[in-house]
């Protein structure tokens, strides 16, 4: 049974409980000898057989040519072993799950019926370090092909500068055995890497044994705290660039899996730095810029594009260089005509009325005035979609070092900065330019414009469904604390923390009658929160930090906040899926 408490891209940490024994997740399996004993702390072991032993422990039954009859309080399969280059070997090694409830699985092998499997135990995983594209092929095909609540033990691989990004795999269990080798081989394991030991260190091997232990323990402590705080991504990428295998095989993560990883990442998070090349193929920075392709569009009074330099503050609009700028536009007299879009990296492009969505108000990034081919061809990208996309009557560029590259790629256009926005020159020139070209256009109304724009935020929050919450609204209040009514009645708030929409009952029956976000219950209403054990349904663009709305049948009961992906909440059977909000009373 396992009851999860945080979640962090794949990674999870929890409780989970077996028989009599509870253990903290992520957790390894020491192994223990009389040569190599196990840390007092330890709370789970890995044995041939049980023994009298009161810890929870891992018996290994062995190989399919000689299995073993021992069994613990967690036994494992026997093994049939082969290497990665065998992987179209079919085998027919009769494994059985009867008297085991961790089963071994190897890359492209079929996943048995589930029934009284607990844990699926990672054949070979020693070979991945030499495959890291299989690893995580196989990490990624295995997490989706059982459930959510099964557990993945990866053997013979965690040392303390691997352990993060295995749990940011999926892993959820590792063992001692790789410590073990590489005490024996006289290395000292650090998160940087592996070291001789010096002459201040005992160089015995139960003195480098006892040190690493410590060394594994301790980052292991600190990918639990990173899962708990929601930035496991952040430290992964900080990790990694000390072994090359691991950016090889986070790179391959990110370019081939995306879909399975988005599946796991939050639509909303915390502050996080992207300061390396691998920042660029977050998950959740690459699922902002594909909505807005494919769910923005500009607002419809807006014929002046206004593209502007990004600040180091966020949101965009509390820093002072871009309280300079909104100055410049408003004495232009035309702010309601202009479309301001914010570029930046490794976002892209950010839409003014975009700006406090995860990851863009989320993001901090070294400034150096230099920008990095792949930053340049993510800009470029974006903003040729978003002329391709948007008819505006005018363009103008008012960027600092961003300037060249991004003029590029504009055809007619104005510019009127020098390289430096922020001068009280080319803060003029703009005014002056932006008066000039809005000159013969009808006045836009501030309450028109500030519905158009929060109708762009409810499409890019719920897709399809999002104009149904703006339809007859007035928009009332002061950015950002920006609510919508309708008739009388609030339909949802704009909520800076969140960065997104908080709908009430009322929006959350417009959403459910345009068929999206709903997750489907039992004929009940709800008391508390919503755990998955009610869940019967739930729509599959439901990721973790969306607002969702609890129906039965057409009847909308609440509305709340996602705990779980939608996969979770139909599959999973234990935790809190919707934190629920508002409900209706039964």
């Amino acid at each position: 049974m396992l009851d999860i408490d945080k979640r962090s891209a794949m990674a999870r940490s929890g409780t989970w409980t077996i028989g009599e024994h509870k253990a903290k997740l992520p957790a390894i399996l020491f192994i223990d000898t009389q040569r190599a004993q196990a840390p007092e702390t330890a709370q789970m072991l890995l044995d041939v057989e049980k023994g009298d032993r009161s810890r929870l422990t891992f018996v290994d039954q062995g190989s399919s040519f000689f299995p073993s009859e021992e069994t613990g309080d967690v036994s494992i399969t026997p093994d049939f072993p082969r290497p990665i280059s065998l992987t179209e070997l079919t085998v027919d090694i009769g494994q059985s799950t009867e008297k085991s409830n961790a089963f071994v699985v190897h890359p492209g092998m079929d996943i048995p019926g589930q029934d009284g499997v607990e844990v699926f135990v990672v054949g070979n995983a020693i070979e991945f370090i030499r495959h890291p594209k299989e690893l995580v092929d196989e990490m990624a095909r295995l997490r989706s092909s059982i459930r959510s609540s099964s557990l993945i033990y990866l053997p013979g691989i965690a040392v303390p500068s691997n352990i993060a990004f295995l749990s940011y795999c999926g892993g959820d269990i590792f063992d001692s055995t790789r410590i073990i080798w590489e005490s024996r081989a006289g290395h000292v394991l650090t998160p940087e890497g592996r070291w001789p030991p010096t002459h201040a260190e005992d160089g015995s091997f139960s003195g480098i044994l006892s040190q690493n232990y410590v060394a594994l323990q301790k980052e292991l402590e600190r990918t639990i705290h990173h899962i708990e705080s929601g930035t496991l991504r952040e430290f992964v990428e900080k990790r990694c660039v000390h072994e090359p295998w691991m950016i090889a095989a986070l790179t391959h993560f990110d370019l081939q899996h995306y879909d399975f990883q988005e599946l796991h990442f939050p639509i909303s998070g915390s502050n996080f730095h992207a300061n390396t090349r691998e920042s660029l193929h977050r998950p959740d920075i690459i699922r902002y810029r594909k909505r807005i392709k494919e769910r923005h569009r500009r607002p419809n009074s807006a014929s002046i594009l206004l593209l502007l330099p990004c600040s180091a503050k966020k949101p965009y609009s509390l820093s002072r260089t871009h309280a300079l700028y909104r100055r410049a536009i408003k004495d232009s007299g035309c702010q309601h005509l202009i479309h301001e879009v914010v570029i930046t990296s490794p976002m892209g492009i950010v839409p003014r009325e975009l700006e406090l969505f995860h990851p863009a108000q989320n993001y901090d990034i070294p400034v150096t005035g230099h920008w990095s081919k792949d930053e340049i061809a993510i800009i470029q990208e974006d903003l040729i979609d978003l002329l391709d996309k948007n008819d505006y009557d005018h363009i103008v560029a008012h960027l600092g070092s961003e300037k060249d590259f991004v003029c590029e790629v504009l055809e007619n256009h104005v510019s009127t900065s020098d390289g430096k926005p922020t001068s009280g020159k080319n803060l003029s020139m703009l005014t002056k330019e932006l008066s000039g070209l809005a000159d013969g256009y009808p006045r836009v109304p501030r309450s028109r414009r500030t519905l158009e724009d929060m109708t762009a935020r409810c499409v890019f929050q719920f897709g399809k469904g999002g104009e149904a919450l703006t339809e007859s609204a007035e928009i009332r209040g002061r950015y950002p604390s920006l609510k919508i009514f309708s008739g009388g009645r609030q339909l949802g708030m704009l909520v800076q923390d969140r960065g997104m929409l908080s709908l009430t009952l009322d929006g959350a029956e417009r959403i459910s009658e345009a068929g999206v976000y709903r997750v489907q219950i039992d004929d009940f209403h709800p008391e508390g929160n919503l755990f998955a054990i009610g869940v019967e349904e739930a729509d599959k663009e439901i990721r973790i930090g969306d607002d969702v709305v609890v129906r039965h049948e057409e009847d909308v009961r609440a509305v709340g906040t996602a705990m779980m992906n939608w996969k979770e909440m139909v599959d999973s059977g234990r935790g809190e899926a919707v934190r629920i909000r508002h409900k209706k009373k039964g």
